[in-house]
């Protein structure tokens, strides 16, 4: 009998541990991955929107930024990427405290033209989301790779290789976290620290 109580015990105790540790893991922002504000470092390289106009990486200083290297050719990752983000957005109340961009790491196929078309699949209503191209492929490799510390570079034919990554920024540009395109937890984040930005 007393066996059989400090079994259950123990298999109680467990499950609370279990449960808690899960509610932390959800619900605690983490802290920065650098004490850097990688806007800084990013403004080193030139971006344009859609419509062919530069884009300021500074003017993402204030504002929880979701962001991800894609390509619109891309036949798996990308599609992945965007419907976490795409998912993200839609549960997210609308504000100005919100940005997701994607950045393409095939600046050459991905025109202006082909970018808005791919973006306006994807367009959340009420949400800000950028698609921004580099300079050149040359300078978004060095960008993913040196800047965000991800994979990436390009394979033959048309295929380029990068990482399943969602990076999660605060208002004061710092790395959050590094999300793949499977993890539920970056909408709870996310949530926290819009709710952190607006204080």
């Amino acid at each position: 009998m007393t066996r059989t109580l400090l079994l259950w015990g123990g298999i109680g105790i467990a499950f609370l541990f279990a449960a808690g540790w899960w509610w932390y893991d959800a619900t605690h922002v983490p802290e920065p991955i650098r004490s850097d504000c990688v806007w800084e470092t990013m403004a080193q390289y030139p971006l344009t929107d859609t419509s062919g106009q530069p884009v300021a990486p500074l003017s993402f200083k204030g504002r929880v930024v979701l962001l991800d290297f894609i390509y619109t050719r891309c036949p798996s990752v990308c599609p992945r990427l965007q419907s976490r983000l795409h998912a993200v957005l839609s549960h997210l109340p609308p504000s100005d405290k919100l940005v997701a961009v994607s950045i393409s790491l095939d600046p050459e196929r991905d025109t202006p033209l082909y970018l808005a078309t791919y973006a306006e699949s994807y367009r959340v209503p009420g949400q800000r989301w950028l698609f921004l191209r580099p300079a050149s492929q040359k300078w978004v490799i060095q960008l993913a790779t040196k800047v965000f510390d991800l994979t990436a570079a390009p394979l033959e034919g048309e295929e380029i290789l990068h990482s399943d990554a969602i990076l999660l920024i605060d208002c004061a540009g710092r790395i959050r976290g590094v999300y793949s395109s499977e993890d539920d937890r970056l909408l709870t984040h996310a949530s926290k620290l819009l709710q952190l930005c607006a204080r």
